[in-house]
C-alpha cells in the first residue's frame, strides 16, 4: 500500500470540496489507494463523448472546460480544491465536455470504486458530493430519481474500507461465499485467519477515537504489507480482520499467521496524543474448511479459535 501523504499535503486535501469537514485521518487508507496525476499545459484530461470512470480532485494548477469541441471557448476555469468527472462516474454515460490543463496541474485520481467507498463511509463526504452535483445541475433530476438509492449504489460499487484501505465487509461477504462454494465444488482446501487487535477498547478509551483510527490504519497497513497477492485481507468490522487463503492447508495458514503476528509485534512504537507507546499486538484464530460445514459454521470455528487466542493473550489458536 503506497503512502500518498508523501506527495499530497493535508492542506491540499482539506481544500478539496469533496473532503470539506471530513476527518482526513478517518479516510487515510482510501486516499492511499488513489493515484497522483500530473498534467502539462494543454494536456487533455477528459474527452467529450468518451467514457470516464475517474473523479479528479485538483490539488494545484488550473483546468478549463470546453463544451462539445476544444475549438470552442472555455466555459469555465477550475482551481485547486475543485473536481471533475463526478457526473460521468455516477450516470455511467460518456463525458459531455473536454477538460484540459490550463497550466501545469497536479490531481488526485479517485476511481469509481474509491468514490463510492468514500461516500458510503462518510456522511459528510456524501453531502459534499451532493452539493457538488447540485452546483453542476447537469442531469440533477435524473440522478435524484434513479431507481437505486444512494446507499444501494454505494453498497453495490464500494468495496474498499475508507479508514484502512483494505477490502470492506461487503466485499468480504461476497468473496467468502464465492470462495467457499468454489472450494466445495472443486474439492480444494480453504482456510481463513481471523485477527483482533489486543486491548483495542481500552486504547480507544485512553487515547480517543482518532488515535483508535490510527491504530486500525497502522495494523492494517503492516499486515497487508506482509501478505502475498493471493492472500486476501478485508476488514471484518470494528478491530477485526479476516484473511482468505484458498488452496492452503492449516499448517501453511499457521505459518502465514505467525508471519503477520511477528510483523505487528516488531512494529515501531506509535505516537498517540504525544505519547510513544509500544505498537499494539494482535490475537489470531485460524480455521480450515471441513467437509459438511456450512459457511456460518466455518466462520464460527475461526471466531472460537480467536476467542481462545485472546484468552491466552497475543496468541494463535486453531
Amino acid at each position: 500500500m503506497k503512502d500518498v501523504s508523501r506527495y499530497v499535503t493535508e492542506a491540499e486535501l482539506k481544500q478539496a470540496e469533496l473532503f470539506r469537514n471530513v476527518n482526513i485521518e478517518s479516510i487515510r487508507g482510501l486516499i492511499d489507494r488513489c493515484e497522483i496525476k500530473e498534467l502539462k499545459e494543454n494536456d487533455v484530461l477528459i474527452k467529450a463523448g468518451q467514457q470516464n470512470n475517474t473523479v479528479y480532485i485538483l490539488l494545484s494548477g488550473e483546468l478549463r472546460i470546453h463544451i462539445h469541441a476544444l475549438e470552442k471557448k472555455a466555459v469555465a476555469i477550475l482551481g485547486p480544491g475543485e473536481s471533475v468527472g463526478e457526473m460521468s462516474v455516477i450516470d455511467q454515460h460518456p463525458a459531455s465536455a473536454f477538460v484540459v490543463a490550463e497550466k501545469p496541474s497536479r490531481l488526485l485520481s479517485m476511481d469509481e470504486n474509491m468514490l463510492w467507498s468514500l461516500v458510503y463511509s462518510s456522511h459528510t463526504a456524501a453531502a459534499n458530493l451532493l452539493a457538488i452535483l447540485t452546483k453542476r445541475l447537469r442531469h440533477a433530476d435524473a440522478f435524484i430519481m434513479k431507481e437505486l438509492s444512494l446507499d444501494d449504489i454505494c453498497e453495490r460499487y464500494g468495496n474498499v474500507d475508507a479508514l484502512t484501505g483494505l477490502h470492506n465487509r461487503y466485499w468480504l461477504d461476497s468473496m467468502l461465499k464465492r470462495q467457499f462454494l468454489r472450494s466445495i465444488m472443486a474439492k480444494t482446501r480453504f482456510s481463513i485467519i481471523m485477527i483482533d487487535i489486543d486491548n483495542f477498547k481500552e486504547l480507544n478509551s485512553t487515547y480517543g477515537y482518532i488515535s483508535g483510527d490510527r491504530i486500525l490504519y497502522s495494523v492494517a497497513r503492516i499486515i497487508s504489507d506482509y501478505l502475498r497477492p493471493s492472500e486476501m485481507i478485508a476488514r471484518y468490522g470494528g478491530d477485526e480482520f479476516i484473511i482468505l487463503l484458498p488452496n492452503l492447508s492449516i499448517e501453511a495458514t499457521r505459518a502465514i499467521a505467525e508471519r503477520v503476528q511477528n510483523a505487528v509485534l516488531n512494529a515501531s512504537p506509535l505516537d498517540l496524543c504525544g505519547s510513544k507507546i509500544p505498537h499494539p499486538t494482535i490475537s489470531i484464530g485460524i480455521a480450515e474448511m471441513k467437509e459438511g460445514q456450512t459457511l456460518e459454521m466455518f466462520i464460527d470455528e475461526a471466531d472460537k479459535a480467536l476467542h481462545r487466542a485472546k484468552q491466552i493473550g497475543s496468541a494463535i489458536s486453531e
